[in-house]
């Protein structure tokens, strides 16, 4: 039996699958942290070259590239937003979602590929100045200008709905706060490797907040559906809910349209029709059929 699939099976409905996407995160952080902070003992036995994937601030780790994945897989969700968006509320409200999906994947490739540092080079070039040590400065002024558009348009759509307001709100004081403590405005009397893992997991547990708070936003969109929600909870506690097809939907649509005595249009008229007409039986008494019937029948 075909069934069409509809984004909203895309999106999780359950809370325990945020709760289990959290605690993979953290975890996935907290081991990569931890290796990297174990770099200087193992390079002993094994090479430092060979322990380079554990680098986490190397464009080429282990922790890059789950934050690219991260960075992808949010923009995905984004388009699943906006085509919700669409679905349920005035349609220009799915636009800011189209483009932050692709400020996103943008983001998941510049975590590899470095275009910041690229781009670092050239203001620091034309401007004559660096600003602040190395210049990093510059492309930290230009991201968040651009994006944080993007983000403050996204910040509105979210205050309907408290709990991706204030993921998404921890989301982006975190990436301020860990470039802000990776350039040194912001000061931390700590070693060198501990601030460095101080500034790579805020940075990390920003994208993970960031790609909940898109999800719950989705699933929250999701539940406005009210058939949606009811087939959803009719699951969970193994419970049938009643879901009218389209033609049943049309005759419904036809007899209520015609006690207020109003124009049908005439799709709808033939969607009725056709529903109350027997697919394989073309007359009920076989005496009447013509000699084609069976024919066209089949």
């Amino acid at each position: 039996m075909n069934q069409r699939t509809d984004v909203t099976d895309l999106i999780p409905k359950s809370l325990g699958n945020y709760w289990l996407i959290f605690f993979s995160g953290a975890a996935v952080v907290a081991v990569l942290e931890y290796a990297y902070r174990q770099l200087p003992v193992w390079a002993e036995t094994f090479g430092e070259a060979n322990l380079a994937p554990l680098d986490v601030m190397s464009s080429g780790s282990v922790m890059a590239w789950c934050l690219s994945s991260l960075f992808l897989l949010a923009a995905g969700v984004s388009l699943l937003n906006s085509r919700l968006g669409k679905k349920y509320d005035d349609p220009a409200k799915g636009d800011v979602w189209f483009w932050a999906a692709f400020a996103l994947a943008f983001l998941s490739l510049d975590t590899q590929v470095q275009f910041r540092e690229t781009l670092r080079a050239v203001l620091v070039y034309a401007a004559g100045t660096p600003l602040h040590l190395d210049g990093a400065a510059w492309w930290l002024a230009v991201y968040s200008f651009v994006f944080g558009l993007i983000a403050i348009r996204l910040l509105l759509d979210m205050w309907a709905y408290l709990p991706s307001f204030l993921l998404f709100s921890s989301s982006i004081l975190g990436a301020g706060a860990s470039q802000l403590v990776k350039i040194g405005i912001i000061q931390v009397s700590w070693e060198p490797a501990d601030i460095v893992v101080l500034y790579t997991a805020l940075e990390a547990f920003a994208v993970l907040f960031l790609f909940l708070s898109f999800l719950l936003f989705g699933r929250r969109q999701v539940f406005r559906d009210p058939q949606v929600a009811l087939q959803w909870f009719a699951k969970v506690w193994k419970q049938e809910i009643p879901v009218k097809k389209p033609a049943e939907v049309a005759v419904v649509q036809v007899t209520a349209a015609a006690q207020k005595a109003e124009p049908l249009p005439e799709s709808l008229i033939e969607t009725a029709v056709l529903s109350v007409k027997s697919p394989s039986l073309p007359n009920a008494r076989p005496e009447l059929r013509k000699s084609g019937d069976d024919v066209a029948a089949a």
